[in-house]
């Protein structure tokens, strides 16, 4: 049995560049599919349950909207809907634009390994934004979607 995992775990990392092709292709079958369907339109679509549950917003209400905005160059709209998703935006695409790389070259972008304090930094600002824009007090009401 640990023989047949091994020779698995070699066969995957023999085909990088197919498993990243396969990621990139994923992400931008999902990218398309969010650029054509509005999730503003379809209110019961993927609709957060935190949301559903409680009533409140957790930090990642407003990201496929917000998305759907940025593609289509609503910037402004976009960091309406979640600010904190903009913000970050650039953080996540990296490792994504690193895969297209690797699946064009065969050698991925050099990996960036964060600091604890810079993740765990990130997980406060995560926290507070949660709670900041569940606040009924203006400025703070912006920050819901």
């Amino acid at each position: 049995m640990e023989k047949s995992e091994s020779v698995r775990r070699v066969r995957l990392r023999a085909h990088p560049r197919r498993s990243a092709a396969l990621k990139v292709f994923a992400v931008l079958a999902v990218a398309v599919f969010l650029y054509v369907h509005d999730p503003s339109r379809f209110p019961g679509w993927l609709h957060c349950p935190f949301h559903a549950l409680t009533g409140l917003f957790c930090p990642g209400c407003g990201t496929l909207r917000a998305l759907h905005a940025l593609m289509h160059g609503q910037v402004v709209r976009a960091f309406g809907l979640n600010a904190l998703t903009m913000t970050l935006l650039p953080f996540v695409a990296y490792p994504f634009l690193s895969n297209v790389v690797l699946a064009l070259r065969g050698r991925g972008l050099r990996r960036v390994l964060l600091p604890d304090a810079c993740v765990w930094l990130l997980v406060a600002a995560i926290l507070v934004f949660w709670v900041l824009r569940n606040l009924p007090v203006h400025p703070f009401t912006v920050l819901a979607p």
